[in-house]
């Protein structure tokens, strides 16, 4: 019940006890029956009122729950449709009409955006595969000359270069939408280990020695696959800006973990190091998004990623929650 209602009826009581404070001493005789009379209509009147407003309160309460919940649960790449119950107030059905066609809008976006996404993926990868294979039929003839297998070498190049783009666009699409949902415990410094198995043969081949600091156990509830790629761009990045007989510290302390690798100084401003397309410096492997990959993967599961560079060292340091 609100204030005015109360207001009424506080005024009432008080005329009604002022009016029962004179007829005291003018009737005594009626002044108990008069005062039972007035009081107690008062007080029926004034619980009805709390009661029913507690119940509509309830009511309301209930509504907004019920609809919280369901959106809590909406899914965009589930095809169970959303269905709320219906109200008794005409207001709260408005409300969830326009909630159900918000859904179906972004659904639609979101299931035309992923199907350009694939279409596109796929359609790229076949001539691309193409022109590859036939540059390099070319590259193996015995006719041509010094400029032609230059020319060659340019497209081939550039073909890899972009087959790579490619992947790594479709990457990022996936894991913007969420597309990498398998979450489990993830031993950190095996995912570590298996990493630098794989990039053993590059890193004997730039002679890059590793140095390994596992300080504490770290386990971490995210995708196993997410884990991978992310890693996997932390060392191709300590590796490509590193220098021949240089290194790779791998530090892991509580929930830090720390790559650092000797490297020339940076050619742009590390504040922009994680934009996409921003390359670090003019490696031609560079496609620009290999950190910005990091980050994205990082933000999904709230890692705090910073870059420190000093003394010709970098410093790449994830801090999980």
């Amino acid at each position: 019940m609100n204030k005015i209602n109360w207001l009424y009826i506080a005024i009432a009581a008080t005329a009604s006890f002022a009016g029962l404070g004179m007829a005291r001493y003018l009737f005594p005789q009626q002044f108990l029956l008069a005062a039972l009379i007035v009081i107690f209509p008062l007080l029926i009147i004034g619980i009805g009122f709390r009661i029913v407003t507690n119940r509509r309160i309830q009511v309301l309460r209930y509504q907004l729950t019920q609809i919280i919940g369901t959106l809590e649960e909406f899914d965009v790449d589930e095809p169970k449709k959303v269905v709320f119950e219906k109200s008794t107030y005409p207001l709260f059905n408005e409300l969830n009409e326009i909630i159900l066609e918000l859904i179906e809008r972004i659904r639609s976006n979101y299931q035309a955006n992923k199907q350009f996404t694939q279409n596109a993926s796929h359609e790229l990868q076949t001539p691309l595969a193409i022109i590859k294979g036939h540059a390099e039929i070319l590259l193996n003839s015995p006719h041509l000359k010094e400029k032609e297998i230059g020319s060659l070498s340019v497209i081939l190049q550039n073909t890899n270069r972009l087959a790579k783009l490619n992947h790594a666009l479709i990457l990022l699409s996936k894991i913007e939408n969420n597309r990498y949902s398998d979450v489990e415990t993830v031993p950190i410094q095996q995912v570590i280990d298996n990493m630098l198995s794989n990039f053993k043969d590059l890193l004997d081949l730039q002679e890059i020695k590793v140095e390994k600091s596992y300080g504490t156990e770290l386990s971490v509830e995210m995708s196993d696959t997410l884990a991978e790629i992310l890693f996997a761009n932390l060392f191709q990045n300590a590796i490509r800006y590193n220098v021949e007989n240089g290194f790779i510290r791998i530090q892991i302390k509580d929930k830090t973990v720390t790559i650092s690798n000797s490297g020339e100084a940076l050619e742009v401003a590390p504040a922009t190091l994680f934009k996409r397309f921003k390359r670090e410096s003019t490696v031609e492997e560079s496609l620009g998004l290999g950190l910005s990959i990091i980050k994205r993967i990082c933000d999904l599961y709230e890692i705090e990623i910073n870059y420190i560079h000093q003394h010709g060292l970098h410093q790449l340091i994830l801090i999980f929650p």
